[in-house]
C-alpha cells in the first residue's frame, strides 16, 4: 500500500508533539490539571501564570507554569490548642 502512496500528497499531521517549553492553552491546562476554560478565565482576570503572545496564540512557557504553581501552594497549619480546660 506504501508503495500506491508514493509521490502523492500526503496529509499533514496536524498534531505531531513538538519539542519546544512553549505550551498551548490546552497543553498547560493539562500540565496544571486545569479546564482550559478556567485557565483562559484566569488570564482574562489577571490571576493566572504569565503567558505570552505570538501572534494571536496564547503560550505559556514551561517554566512559567511551573513557578506559578509552586507560588499557590498551601501549607496546613497546626490547630491550635485550647489553653483552658472547660471541666475545671
Amino acid at each position: 500500500m506504501e508503495r500506491e502512496l508514493e509521490g502523492l500528497p500526503q496529509p499533514k499531521n496536524r498534531h505531531r508533539p513538538i519539542d519546544s517549553p512553549y505550551k498551548t492553552v490546552a497543553d498547560a491546562a493539562e500540565y496544571l490539571r486545569l479546564n482550559p476554560r478556567t485557565l483562559n478565565n484566569m488570564r482574562s482576570a489577571g490571576r493566572g501564570p504569565c503567558f505570552h503572545k505570538h501572534g494571536r496564540r496564547v503560550l505559556y512557557h514551561i517554566d512559567e507554569l511551573a513557578k506559578w504553581s509552586g507560588l499557590t501552594k498551601k501549607t496546613m497549619r497546626e490547630p491550635e490548642v485550647e489553653t483552658h480546660n472547660l471541666f475545671a
